[in-house]
């Protein structure tokens, strides 16, 4: 058995060259935590193992290491997640925390078959003690506000929107610790639990036992809560449960998949609400985007402690729309997307590529990347 008796190597140039499948590993996370990335890929191919970092929300290339220890690799990290090691065919998901000097972390996985070999995915989840507060994340004291006196409301619903990778858990998981306190029961419904949080009881979807979305939404207003959190709204059933819910005096917070915080309301009618319970229940609509902060030391030119690349890390562009009575008498007539947006506008919403374009005119990012974001 390998023994876990050695030095993580300085950088990630040396990493082809470890052949202690336990020493990699560590180092890889390690490597990664240390760069801040997000996720790191491991993709066999015909004559290696590629190894990738999410940073910044772009794949950057690291390394490839020999295809000869790569079921000795995925074996290692299936060990620590509590996986089956005698499965290679099926997808696994598991979940394993790490520490080593400073990097202490949890660490998400998944694993995938492909046609060479076992895939695997490791998101870097950084400890819930150093969760970021809402200015942390970029938002605009602007939408901070606006955000922060919805959510002291305690009921209604807020979405938070936006694509796959803007940070709407990382918002969500934001709202729910400042909401977090003794005399409030809180329930989230996950896909995955991400973090545990203190004070919050967080149940983790498992579609393949009955636990659903829809299903635990149901059984959720058993137990009394006063705010839920649903991770996302993904069909008819859960929109339409969760809208009801918001009517009874809780607070339901949820993410949905649309490109501004205007879209959110035809969407929901999309689904099957009622544009009753759309107007009525919605309180607060947040839409958002993650783009990369200029790096400090260059400027956005490129040096090494950015890669080369001019960024280093990440922050929110946003938007957030207020529903007052106004609108909901907009969304009760149904006119046209295009007179909300003027109205919304007219009371004072902040445009995600005008809250971008202010972050440029601060040096906080480049005309570039808001619009590499904004308009993919």
């Amino acid at each position: 058995m390998q023994q876990d008796n050695y030095q993580i190597k300085e950088n990630t140039k040396e990493l082809h060259d470890i052949t202690n499948t336990i020493e990699l590993v560590d180092s890889l996370i390690f490597y990664a935590y240390m760069r801040k990335a997000s996720d790191i890929h491991i993709d066999p191919v015909d004559n290696g193992v590629v190894i990738r970092f999410r940073v910044d929300g772009v794949l950057v290339y690291i390394d490839t290491v020999n295809i000869e220890i790569h079921q000795e690799l995925i074996a290692r990290i299936k060990i620590i997640s509590s996986l089956r090691t005698d499965i290679h065919y099926v997808p696994q998901d598991g979940r394993f925390n790490f520490e080593k000097g400073v990097c202490i972390c949890d660490v998400r996985v998944s694993i995938l078959p492909t046609h060479y070999g076992e895939n695997a995915v490791l998101r870097i989840l950084i400890p819930k003690d150093k969760m970021p507060s809402l200015i942390d994340l970029g938002f605009s004291e602007h939408d901070n506000k606006r955000i922060f006196e919805s959510i002291n409301k305690h009921q209604g619903m807020i979405l938070v929107t936006g694509p796959t990778g803007s940070g709407k858990t990382s918002t969500l998981y934001t709202l729910i610790k400042h909401l977090a306190k003794d005399n409030v029961s809180i329930i989230t419904l996950e896909d995955p639990i991400e973090y545990a949080m203190p004070k919050v009881r967080q149940i983790n979807i498992r579609e393949k036992h009955g636990v659903g979305f829809a299903s635990g939404l149901r059984s959720i207003v058993r137990q009394d809560p006063d705010i839920i959190m649903v991770g996302e709204i993904r069909d008819k059933e859960t929109a339409q449960i969760a809208t009801n819910i918001s009517l009874t005096g809780h607070l339901l917070l949820s993410t949905l998949h649309t490109n501004s915080a205007i879209g959110a309301i035809p969407r929901l009618m999309d689904m099957g609400v009622d544009q009753y319970l759309v107007a009525n229940t919605l309180t607060l609509i947040i839409a958002q985007r993650l783009v990369r902060k200029s790096c400090e030391i260059c400027k956005s030119y490129g040096c090494t402690m950015c890669n080369n690349t001019g960024y280093n890390g990440r922050t929110v562009v946003s938007e957030t729309l207020t529903i007052d009575e106004e609108m909901r008498k907009y969304i009760m007539s149904r006119i046209s997307l295009t007179d909300i947006n003027r109205y919304a506008k007219a009371s004072g919403m902040i445009t995600m590529y005008e809250d971008g374009m202010e972050k440029v005119e601060k040096n906080i990012t480049t005309k570039a990347e808001i619009l590499r974001v904004l308009h993919d």
